[in-house]
């Protein structure tokens, strides 16, 4: 394997190098621009234009003596799989790629969390659906397992709860690399969906346990079909207790940041006890995102707070101040107790 793209002088054994870079990372671009029957690099390699793939090789090209050693090895042994294996099919017909290679490709982006890239594979071999209700169906059989449903091991119980919420979201990401745009959905849930925000405030006020964990559940997961498997699956309120504090701390990228979030909520009840002036409502909102936001109006704060911790949409309320301004804080009970708190998420 060469490591300057500028030594190798035929088009299909610089496609070979390229595609191993794609295979070694797990990314769809460079497999997406070869197999392209439009796109420049495909019509260099039929045309057999060295030069205008050596163009598109410098923009995605590794400097391999960077790599760590075992990284040098692992790339000289992807290339030497691709081209004893895949070569001359390749040669033969660049688009598209060998089934078993985009699957391969794919599992390479699934392993490293590169959901978007996993989607394309998977997708151009028309395997898509069926590989993401595989992997939920993983997720699925470990909520309805005996060590879920029969153990009195709580410890045994949250990890295997917490294997099933990293299965559900991987299955949600790799289905749609796009969705869960929580920045929107928060803002839609309060001030723009009046049904939902009615149905979901009716919960709340009556303190329906398994209707606002159910309600939070298919907010977080945001598709009807696998909210309705994961929710069918939870035989317990207590499961869906935990499973949705484990969904939430997943969506805010793990338990140290969710744990700012519960600090920050907190701070903000203490602020909310003790407001009295205008500024001083305006600061319970900027202690639970934990900064200001530029005009700092409520809209914006929910949106930010809502992008980076998903479920604190569904634990803060909107208010007016004694002048009639609008801020956003911790949603609180008739008992005087956080919804955060009662619904036991920290």
């Amino acid at each position: 394997m060469q490591a300057n793209y500028n030594l190798v002088k035929d088009p299909y054994d610089l496609v070979f190098h390229l595609l191993s870079f794609s295979y070694l990372y797990g990314d769809y671009a460079i497999p997406h621009h070869l197999t392209n029957t439009a796109s420049q690099a495909y019509l260099a390699v039929k045309k057999g234009d060295i030069a205008a793939l050596h163009k598109f090789a410098s923009r995605n090209w590794i400097e391999m003596d960077r790599l760590p050693e075992e990284k040098q090895q692992e790339l000289d042994q992807i290339y030497q799989m691709i081209v004893s294996k895949y070569g001359n099919q390749i040669r033969a017909e660049l688009s598209p790629l060998p089934t078993p290679l985009l699957t391969e490709l794919g599992e390479r982006a699934l392993q490293f969390g590169h959901y978007r890239d996993a989607h394309y594979f998977y997708k151009a071999i028309k395997e898509l659906d069926k590989k993401v209700n595989e992997i939920l169906g993983e997720g699925i059989q470990i909520i309805r397992s005996k060590e879920v449903n029969s153990s009195d091991n709580e410890q045994l119980i949250e990890q295997k709860m917490r294997q099933a919420v990293e299965l559900v979201y991987q299955a949600l990401k790799f289905k749609n690399p796009l969705g869960n745009q929580f920045q929107q959905l928060g803002i839609k849930l309060h001030y723009e969906d009046a049904e939902t925000a009615r149905k979901y405030a009716k919960h709340v006020e009556l303190t329906l346990v398994k209707e606002l964990l159910e309600f939070g559940i298919q907010y977080l997961i945001d598709d009807k079909n696998i909210a309705e498997k994961v929710i069918n699956a939870l035989s317990t309120s207590k499961l869906k207790r935990i499973f949705l504090k484990d969904m939430a701390i997943r969506f805010s990228s793990g338990e140290e940041r969710y744990a700012q979030f519960v600090q920050n909520y907190r701070q903000a009840i203490e602020r909310l006890k003790e407001a009295k002036t205008e500024k001083d409502f305006f600061d319970v909102q900027k202690t639970l995102l934990g900064r200001g936001t530029g005009d700092n109006r409520h809209f914006q704060f929910l949106r930010e707070l809502s992008l980076e911790h998903p479920i604190s949409a569904l634990l803060v309320s909107t208010h007016p101040t004694p002048k009639g301004e609008f801020f956003i804080s911790p949603l609180m009970l008739k008992s005087g107790i956080s919804l955060l708190d009662f619904l036991d998420l920290a």
